[in-house]
């Protein structure tokens, strides 16, 4: 493990490195620009000649993204060639790709089929695999598209955040935490009974622009604990996120941050 690596873990980097926070009262508006935002990211990376990579998650937070950016990509927008968007997961359940608890299952009903991605730009966890093959071969996947470079970089990396403060599959303290070789690692059982497999901290350290996607009072403890609270990654695995050379975006509904006492 690298200084780099231990500094995640054990330094609170919140002072020096704010993350940028939106918050936002309706729901729809929260939504529709966040697909906007997804939709114009893809558009002003496209318009350099460059392709468009993301890192997305599963969860009911995406599946009512991923509808509104279908119906805005159908209707408004006709300038960006799918062929040239790549998709990967930040995490998956160990279940067959047709189980309705599979995220690349949600990822390809709710966003890439009805946009048109081709298969072979969507890069899925073989969860079915069992936790500690299906790591393996995600990392194997996530070396060859980083090419040339360290670490694979992706444009945007979009996740969601657990009321414990878990992120992706990283749950509280889970050995995948302390992973800083490997791309993916096993994340351990979910809490709804499935063995998972996980993205590590160093990829998504690795984006150009990280957004949390945060949704429901329910998430208020986790919120506060993340911005405000005691700097403790192992116990909440969110913290551990901060894209050093990257962008960090916290968006939030008021619902959480008028309990969580925080404001943009």
């Amino acid at each position: 493990m690298t200084m780099n690596d231990m500094d995640v873990l054990n330094h609170d980097w919140r002072k020096e490195h704010p993350p940028t926070i939106n918050i936002y009262d309706s729901k729809v508006v929260f939504f529709a620009l966040l697909a906007v935002h997804f939709l114009e990211s893809i558009i002003s990376r496209q318009e350099t000649g460059s392709s468009f990579s993301a890192i997305l998650g599963g969860g009911r937070t995406p599946k009512m993204l991923n509808q509104i950016i279908e119906e805005l990509a159908k209707t408004e927008v006709q300038t960006i060639d799918w062929n040239r968007v790549y998709i990967y997961f930040s995490d998956e359940r160990c279940v067959p790709p047709d189980h309705p608890d599979s995220n690349f299952k949600l990822i390809f009903d709710t966003l890439t089929e009805p946009l048109g991605i081709p298969p072979t730009n969507v890069f899925r966890i073989l969860g079915e695999a069992g936790p500690e093959k299906a790591a393996a071969d995600y990392h194997d996947k996530l070396s060859k598209f980083r090419g040339q470079q360290d670490m694979p970089v992706f444009d945007l990396a979009l996740l969601g955040l657990g009321a414990d403060g878990h992120t992706a599959s990283l749950f509280p303290h889970s050995p995948a935490l302390k992973e800083f070789k490997k791309f993916a690692a096993p994340g351990g059982r979910g809490p709804e009974g499935w063995e998972r497999v996980t993205v590590t901290i160093p990829v998504f350290n690795a984006a150009k622009k990280v957004c949390f996607i945060a949704v429901g009072a329910e998430k208020a403890n986790a919120v506060q604990q993340l911005i405000r609270g005691t700097y403790d990654p192992t116990q909440l695995p969110a913290q551990a996120i901060r894209p050093p050379k990257g962008e960090l975006v916290y968006w939030l509904d008021s619902s959480i941050t008028a309990n969580a006492g925080i404001s943009e």
